[in-house]
């Protein structure tokens, strides 16, 4: 688990893009926290490592500009680019 902060990209379908900090981040969830969330819904993408990964989230509770999320599973984007250049 990560116990200091780490800078990430929280996006959805739609093309919406947040500028997230993120906190405890472990294998299966993480608390974080952005500046003017607005809606959001239960489902939606995180990055850390500027899509390099990619996890898939569901809302577990909000508080105002506070957010935990659950990592339903995780993409590994450089992994399947190379994957599909193989001919």
């Amino acid at each position: 688990m990560i116990k200091h902060s780490t800078d990430g990209l929280l996006f959805f379908e739609g093309g919406r893009e947040f500028r997230i900090v993120a906190y405890d981040v472990s294998r299966t969830g993480a608390l974080v926290h952005s500046d003017g969330l607005g809606l959001l819904p239960i489902h939606f993408y995180i990055t850390f490592d500027n899509f390099l990964t990619v996890g898939r989230c569901r809302l577990a509770w909000r508080y105002r500009d506070d957010i935990g999320v659950v990592f339903e599973r995780w993409l590994d984007i450089q992994r399947r680019i190379t994957l599909d250049q193989i001919p």
